[in-house]
């Protein structure tokens, strides 16, 4: 029996139309079932399709909170609605809202029922599901129905298709769907963000930065997802200065208020082990941190050595009465096993359940075993990972094997090489540790075997690279490289490196080759590590003075450990490498302890009062300036704002490697030449506004002509001077000549 006909004029149905409308500002789940409920005893029946589109539409505008009571809700609606001809637009809006629920498979269910044909906005509702669900196979069926309907070239379709295949980790589907938009008229800010996160999530942040350079050559403002992409990809490569730049970018649109993005810069400069620039930004953001923020700068601290400091943060955040999460807890536990800090880990994995009453997870009980592992305490792991409550994954027991490797225990890591090979068969890192603990113990024929294992199951080990940035390019190098042009200057490098080392008291530690070779072939494989070719390849093309940061794919040998740390205070410089390990791996200072070396600040130019006058530098050191304040105003030049420093380079013009002075001079002259005028120049500086006599670099208040006596100078003031000057020089140089002479005939005059 067919419900009766309702007009739109009935007075219970508009004034709950009406009503609906009026509380869009504030959506509520209690107000629209309220108003759904007056209607219905105002006599509009349930299957009215007025008042059902404006009750979906009020559902779909609530907060996330709300999801899971209203998804049942809304299909509630949806299914006694009666139309003549179905309407796209309900159930659109209930399969937006299944999408984004905490039950994204019932937007997939709904459609199978084909309650209303598809139009534009079906497919995207429909692609966000499958991707949030990784149900790649469901996504390509949609993909074929939405070509079939013709619906597959709109734009929020193929973003949708972008953003479901990076999801899935097929980041070149993704990637061949984004090619087939044109640059122009076919990609909006959504299909370039897409690309981006997609390289992003599936650790491609070559393919990021090329992206994004050519986003930003068609002219696309970059947004806070933009940025949160491409300063993922410089965090993953260690590009500093280029996410210094972006940093650059960000206060200079105002982004910096962005929780996102600040975060992110959090997390970059953590990674890249500029801890000091990762706490400004901290600091910076003030009352708009999150736990988010709390969390990046605990495992930030953590990761660089500063596990003290990371737990004394976590004690600041619980006096600010922030609640943490399960994530930060991870990082709170990662601070612990990072640092040996056992009883504390064990402490606050207890308070975690009691206190916060978070239930532990599989990423905190890892945690826990890799804390008791990394110190030793191998077997207590192995019956810590027995009694757990959950089943352990194959990360937990990759954990205890590697522990194992580390302190030579072989029959627990015999136990868990037997459990990775069940849930986990072909990992080439599984044959790596065994075949490591095998070498430690003296096992060579072991050894032997599973390398030929590991032949007969096509089991490829990824091969060890270093990364170095210099000069706004990224190198890499792998162990023995011989490909980069200045190679043979490189080798040379790395003998003298090794002759300074030894006359330090350097052994190798041979131990850590695992090949059943001469102790002498030992000694030279491990002189040419990836890390080690990198870091003489910094040593060769830095100024002295400047950190060198190193990010190694594989895990770093113990020799290169100890051998880095003595480069470090043979050279002077604080060296900071990132491995698989950690997010900041280990950092080296001259100083005997790392944690009492800070790195030299960047972000901002130095006190000095550094001017430009025609293209020429005038740098007027204010008294008593420090060669720490040079040496900032040279980071900044050729860092964070963007120089070309190649000249400065040994073999370069204007290198004087005596002269900090004239180094900072030259740099700043560069940054002034190549960006034209000190307005850019302060837009790069980040603060204040342009005034005139005032030399401050903190409030970036200069002008390039009016800022000293020096640069008040014109050219055609400078051409007087030289004409004045000039015979003054000839004729002193002259009289010079003239008592050389002199000298010269009375010394002959009394040889004679």
């Amino acid at each position: 029996m067919s419900s009766p006909v309702i007009p739109t004029t009935h007075p219970a149905l508009r004034h709950c139309v009406a009503l609906l409308r009026l509380h869009l500002s504030s959506p509520s789940l209690s107000a629209a079932k309220q108003l759904h409920a007056r209607a219905l005893r105002g006599g509009v029946p349930l299957s009215n399709p007025l008042l059902a589109k404006h009750l979906l539409f009020h559902l779909a505008s609530l907060p996330s909170q709300e999801q899971q009571p209203l998804l049942r809700y809304a299909v509630a609606v949806l299914t006694r609605l009666r139309l003549p001809h179905p309407d796209p637009f309900p159930l659109n809006t209930v399969l937006r809202i299944a999408a984004s629920s905490p039950r994204p498979r019932v937007a997939l269910s709904i459609h199978r029922r084909r309650l209303a044909p598809p139009d534009t906005h079906t497919y995207p509702p429909l692609l966000q599901a499958c991707a949030r669900l990784l149900a790649l196979r469901d996504g390509e069926r949609i993909h074929a129905e939405a070509t079939k309907n013709g619906f597959a070239t709109l734009v929020f379709v193929r973003n949708s298709l972008v953003h479901l295949y990076g999801a899935c980790g097929l980041f070149e589907s993704a990637h061949r769907v984004f090619d087939e938009m044109p640059v122009r008229g076919g990609r909006n800010l959504v299909s370039w963000n897409s690309m981006l996160n997609g390289f992003a999530a599936n650790g491609r942040p070559n393919e990021v930065l090329t992206v994004f350079r050519e986003m930003m050559g068609v002219d696309f403002a970059p947004d806070g997802f933009t940025v949160v992409s491409v300063m993922t990809a410089c965090a993953e490569i260690g590009a500093l200065a280029l996410g210094r730049r972006v940093h650059v970018y960000v206060e200079k649109v105002g982004l910096v208020d962005n929780s996102h993005v600040s975060n992110a810069l959090i997390d970059l400069y953590a990674k890249c082990g500029s801890v000091d620039d990762a706490r400004r930004v901290f600091e910076e953001m003030g009352l708009g941190r999150t736990v988010v923020s709390w969390t990046s700068l605990i495992v930030g601290l953590a990761a660089n050595g500063f596990g003290k400091e990371a737990l004394e943060l976590f004690g600041v955040m619980e006096r600010e009465k922030l609640v943490p999460t399960e994530i930060t807890m991870v990082g709170v536990l990662y601070a612990c096993s990072h640092c040996g800090l056992v009883d504390d880990g064990l402490r606050y994995f207890d308070r975690m359940k009691e206190d916060y009453g978070i239930a532990p997870r599989i990423e905190h009980l890892g945690c826990m075993v890799d804390l008791l592992g990394r110190a030793g305490r191998v077997e207590e792991a192995y019956d810590y990972i027995i009694k757990m409550p959950l089943e352990p994954n194959a990360v937990v027991w990759r954990t205890l094997l590697g522990a194992c490797a580390m302190h030579k225990k072989l029959e627990f890591g015999k136990l868990a090489w037997a459990r990775l090979v069940e849930l986990d068969p072909g990992h080439s890192g599984d044959y790596v540790l065994l075949s490591n603990l095998y070498a430690a113990v003296g096992r060579w024929a072991d050894v032997h075997v599973l390398r030929k294992t590991m032949v007969k199951n096509r089991v490829r080990k990824n091969p060890g690279h270093s990364l170095v940035e210099l000069q706004n390019s990224v190198y890499e190098f792998v162990m023995g490289d011989r490909s980069h042009p200045e190679s043979e200057q490189i080798y040379e490098m790395l003998a003298d490196i090794a002759e300074r080392l030894r006359r330090e008291g350097y052994i190798p530690r041979t131990s850590n080759v695992l090949a059943d070779i001469e102790e002498e072939e030992k000694e030279t494989a491990l002189n040419y590590h990836s890390e080690r070719l990198a870091i003489a390849f910094a040593l060769l093309k830095s100024l002295p003075g400047i950190p060198i940061r190193i990010i190694k794919n594989l895990r770093m040998c113990g020799d290169c450990h100890v051998a880095i740390k003595l480069i470090s205070k043979v050279y002077n410089r604080e060296i900071i490498v990132r491995d698989r390990t950690s997010a900041a791996g280990a950092r080296f200072a001259p100083q005997e302890k790392a944690e009492s070396s800070t790195p030299i600040p960047t972000l901002s130019p130095p006190e000095g009062n550094m001017t430009f006058v025609d293209g020429v530098t005038w740098c007027v050191a204010r008294p008593g300036v420090s060669q720490e304040d040079l040496q900032n105003a040279l980071d900044w030049a050729c860092g964070l704002g963007g120089a070309d420093c190649t000249p400065l380079q040994p073999g370069g013009r204007c290198y004087q490697p005596d002269t900090l002075l004239s180094h900072a001079s030259y740099a700043f002259n560069i940054f002034y030449q190549q960006n034209g005028n000190s307005d850019i120049a302060c837009n790069f500086g980040g603060a204040g506004t342009i005034s005139k006599r005032d030399p401050s670099f903190g409030s970036c208040k200069f002008l390039a002509s009016e800022t000293s006596a020096a640069s008040a100078l014109t050219r055609g003031s400078m051409w007087a001077i030289c004409a004045v000057a000039l015979p003054l020089i000839i004729f002193h140089l002259r009289v010079f000549q003239s008592i050389i002479y002199l000298c010269k005939y009375a010394t002959s005059k009394e040889q004679w």
